[in-house]
């Protein structure tokens, strides 16, 4: 498990060493978040008007107008992020070939992957419709099948993480389909199966930790010139920079991600190191089949 971790903090390092190198990386969860929120505010209005009619209608067509415009935003919302996923995905293995892919071309190449970026929100929108409706059966259950509702959403939940971690990658390099980029997905995580779930947990606690120091040393100093030295225009200044500096860790560690995703992606896939990478650090993340008996 140690070994696992330093790994995972070698592969942070190398991932970085890619932000650094192509610092445009950083546009496209900034881009993503202000498309996402343009968007939230546009489907406020049908909203307010779902709201208006909702005495007028029963129960059945209320319930199927309000899953379709579920549906309608889990699927906006699952667009937006996965073209810009694309687009860091591109950017990414632009740089793995020896290339340098500008904000423009990594953008264009997002739109040529589109038909699949859309296919894949719609997806993405019925399981998040799926596990709406999970989460409403659960509220109407007792205590003990609320809890045994919420433990099965919340497996179900994970293992679609999972097995979806590759399926960027699957779409930047192959455009495939959902049915495809799952499977590309589930084949690419059993090969390097020990390292992504390492991954999955690793850079998250770190990013948990990176996070509690800002809030420690931000939240400190906020809380001392509030209340300890009140100097007001001092508090506010320290808890704007720590809303800012939780904003760009996030921001930060999703390219990361995206970042290491590829090239774990590119050498399961191809058996090829990524420039810039060590063949050690992606050869450790895979593991044999154990043998079978009799064979």
């Amino acid at each position: 498990m140690t070994n696992a971790f330093q790994r995972s903090r070698e592969v942070m390092r190398l991932s970085f060493s890619v932000i650094r190198a192509d610092k445009e990386l950083l546009w496209f969860p900034i881009l993503s978040s202000i498309f996402s929120a343009l968007f939230s505010i546009a489907v406020l209005f049908p909203t307010i008007l779902i709201q208006l009619f909702q005495g007028s209608v029963n129960d059945f067509t209320w319930n199927a107008i309000y899953y379709l415009w579920l549906f309608l935003v889990y699927f906006g919302l699952a667009v937006i992020s996965t073209f810009f996923g694309v687009c860091t995905c591109y950017t990414a293995k632009t740089r793995f070939e020896g290339g340098d892919a500008t904000l423009g071309q990594s953008i264009k190449y997002g739109f040529k992957r589109f038909g699949s970026v859309v296919a894949w929100g719609a997806i993405s929108g019925l399981w998040g419709v799926l596990m709406a409706v999970l989460q409403n059966i659960a509220n109407r259950l007792g205590t003990v099948g609320k809890v045994i509702i919420q433990l099965l959403r919340g497996a179900m939940s994970f293992m679609w993480n999972i097995a979806t971690i590759f399926v960027v990658p699957a779409i930047t390099y192959y455009d495939l389909g959902p049915k495809a980029a799952i499977k590309k997905s589930v084949e690419t995580l059993k090969k390097t199966w020990g390292e992504s779930i390492i991954r999955y947990f690793g850079m998250g606690l770190m990013r948990f930790l990176f996070g509690l120091i800002g809030l420690i040393v931000f939240g400190g100093l906020s809380l001392l010139f509030f209340i300890w030295v009140p100097v007001m225009w001092l508090g506010i200044t320290f808890a704007i920079l720590g809303v800012i500096y939780l904003i760009l860790l996030n921001l930060v560690f999703n390219v990361a991600n995206m970042v290491y995703n590829t090239a774990l992606f590119v050498y399961a896939d191809t058996g090829s190191v990524p420039a810039g990478w060590k063949k050690n650090v992606l050869a450790n993340t895979f593991k044999p089949k154990p043998v079978q008996a009799g064979r």
